[in-house]
């Protein structure tokens, strides 16, 4: 009896790190791969993601030659504004003197106030 628990512990012990060897391998191939296909010149990029909560966030999205401000949720995306390009400009540039949340609430600010006033 003795001799199996030995044994079981030998193969366990001899078979953990294998596991752990390969989970570590397919992980890194896994990011290797996604980040390659992340940053492929595709037509579709994240330029900017802010969460708001928990699995919420704020993204700003370049389509090929148009930029969006979409809500983003667990399990639904929303758009929330088609941007000008001025608009996206003037941020980036902003983005670049000031912390990014301050910038964030004045353009949303911004926005809300143009299209309560187009209503």
């Amino acid at each position: 009896m003795n001799t199996d628990l030995i044994f079981s512990a030998l193969k366990l012990l001899l078979a953990l790190p294998l596991v752990i060897l390969l989970a570590v391998i397919s992980l890194r191939l896994t990011n290797r791969y996604l980040n390659g296909r992340q940053n492929a010149p595709n037509g579709i990029r994240v330029l900017e993601r802010i969460p708001i909560h928990n699995g919420m966030f704020l993204c700003i999205v370049k389509i090929f030659n148009e930029y969006m401000v979409l809500g983003v949720g667990e399990n639904s995306i929303s758009h929330i504004k088609t941007l000008e390009p001025e608009e996206v400009k003037e941020y980036l540039s902003g983005k670049e003197q000031s912390h990014y949340p301050d910038i964030w609430k004045s353009t949303i600010a911004r926005w809300v106030q143009r299209d309560n006033l187009h209503e």
